[in-house]
């Protein structure tokens, strides 16, 4: 028997799968957790998205292993997180031969009682150092890439200074109208140009950071750094940059010439 084919448009769009496992950091978690707390609800969102399972990768620091259940902290360079494992006889060869200072990948996902703390699903160790620095890109990557309007904030947040966006709104009003006279003009004002060195840079370097990296997974860009912090040289702010990513207040994420605060 013939049978008639259906219409192009009656066919049914595919769907895209969401997400549902998200790599994620222990201050991402933080505040997703206080920002949960402020809602009706109570539900945890990540970037706008309910993750099914959540990944991280840290470094234990306190191991207490039960009979029935290891309690541990972790410590991924962004915070501090209790964690705790339930485990049967089949699971014991998860946790053998883990224990404090070591790193290792843990998938789960949050609960806030008996108090806030990550529920463990799976657990073990990781195979290269580069797997730390790996699991940080993926997670400035995937809050990159589910953020609305992401993409045009990379390109467009890193001006030459804080400034410059004021300066180009008061040199053209709505309609075409342009302002009457240069005294209508309102300068930006203008820094005093000291030169910053060692630890008063350092210092600097590390504010400029937290208020201006706030809310940009991807970091600051080191010609950002740069020109803020002009008439330094580029070579003491690398200096400076190195000298807090060897203590552990700043860390590279999407490359190695964008850098966030811890």
């Amino acid at each position: 028997a013939f049978t008639p084919a259906m219409p192009a448009d009656a066919r049914k769009p595919r769907q895209e799968e969401k997400q549902t496992v998200l790599p994620v950091s222990i201050r991402l978690l933080e505040t997703a957790a206080a920002k949960a707390a402020e809602t009706e609800s109570g539900g945890l969102s990540i970037h706008g998205v309910e993750p099914g399972m959540l990944i991280i990768v840290a470094v234990i620091e306190a191991w207490v292993q039960q009979s029935m259940s290891v309690e541990f902290r972790i410590n991924d360079g962004t915070g501090r997180l209790k964690a705790r494992y339930y485990i049967t006889d089949r699971q014991l060869n998860n946790v053998e031969g883990l224990g404090a200072g070591q790193y290792v990948s843990l998938f789960g996902n949050v609960r806030t009682a008996p108090e806030f703390h990550f529920a463990v699903a799976g657990i073990r160790p990781v195979r290269t150092v580069d797997e730390v620095s790996y699991h940080m890109i993926e997670v400035a990557h995937t809050a990159i890439k589910l953020q609305d309007g992401s993409a045009s904030v990379v390109q467009t947040a890193q001006p030459g200074s804080p400034k410059t966006p004021q300066l180009e709104k008061l040199n053209s009003f709505p309609n075409g109208i342009s302002p009457a006279g240069g005294s209508s003009t309102v300068e930006p004002e203008t820094p005093a140009k000291t030169t910053l060195e060692g630890a008063a840079l350092r210092t600097a370097v590390v504010d400029f950071l937290k208020t201006q990296g706030e809310g940009r997974p991807e970091g600051l860009e080191f010609d950002a750094v740069c020109t803020r912090f002009q008439p330094a040289t580029a070579m003491s702010v690398r200096e400076a940059l190195e000298h807090l990513v060897d203590a552990g207040d700043v860390f590279t994420t999407i490359d190695d010439v964008h850098y966030s605060c811890v």
